[in-house]
C-alpha cells in the first residue's frame, strides 16, 4: 500500500512538472527595463529569456524581435550607436481585432506616461503608412537627451498585422541622443 501511494505520489509531481504553463511569458518588463548603452548581445540575451525571439538578428545596427508586450502580440525593434551601444528601442503592438479595445490600451498607456512624465498635447500627424490620413502622436522628453513617442494608427484597429511595423495601431518608440553626431 506504502508502495502505491509513493508511486501515485511521483506520478502526480510529474505530471505537474511536465505540464505547460498557461500563462505565455511577457517581454514588457524586459523591454522597459532595457537600458540606452547596453550591448546588443545582453539586449538580446535579457529579451529572449522574457520569452522574446529573434526575427531578425543585426544588420545596419539594428535587431528585431518578437514576443508579448501586455498579453499581445508585438514586435520590438532595437536600434545601436557603432561604438556606445542602444540608443533606441521600439515596439509595435498587434491589433486585438477589436478598435475599442486597442484604443483602450492606447489611451492608459497615454494617461500612464503623462502620470510619469507631466503633461502632453496629443497631436494629429499625417500617417505615413497610409496617404491622407492621420495617427495621434504625443511626445514626452523625460530629459536633455531622451524622447519618447507613443502613436495610436486607427486604420491599423480592426485588421491583423502583415510584416510592416506600420499595420499595427499601438507605437511606443524611446529614443536617446546624446550620441548622435552634431
Amino acid at each position: 500500500m506504502r508502495r502505491t501511494t509513493w508511486f501515485c505520489a511521483l506520478l502526480l509531481l510529474c505530471l505537474v512538472l511536465v505540464r505547460p504553463s498557461s500563462a505565455a511569458p511577457d517581454s514588457a518588463e524586459a523591454f522597459m527595463s532595457v537600458t540606452f548603452g547596453l550591448s546588443s548581445k545582453r539586449t538580446q540575451l535579457r529579451m529572449e529569456r522574457s520569452g522574446a525571439e529573434a526575427s531578425g538578428f543585426i544588420r545596419d545596427g539594428q535587431l528585431s524581435m518578437e514576443g508579448l508586450f501586455e498579453g499581445r502580440p508585438a514586435v520590438f525593434v532595437f536600434g545601436f550607436h557603432a561604438r556606445k551601444g542602444l540608443n533606441y528601442k521600439a515596439v509595435y503592438l498587434t491589433s486585438t481585432g477589436d478598435g475599442d479595445e486597442d484604443k483602450a490600451l492606447y489611451d492608459a498607456l497615454r494617461r500612464a506616461y503623462t502620470a510619469r512624465f507631466g503633461n502632453t498635447k496629443e497631436s494629429p500627424l499625417p500617417n505615413t503608412w497610409a496617404e491622407g490620413r492621420l495617427l495621434l502622436r504625443n511626445i514626452w522628453e523625460p530629459d536633455r537627451y531622451t524622447t519618447v513617442a507613443l502613436s495610436y494608427n486607427p486604420e491599423a484597429t480592426n485588421r491583423f498585422p502583415g510584416n510592416s511595423p506600420g499595420a499595427r495601431p499601438i507605437h511606443l518608440i524611446y529614443q536617446y541622443s546624446r550620441w548622435d553626431k552634431k
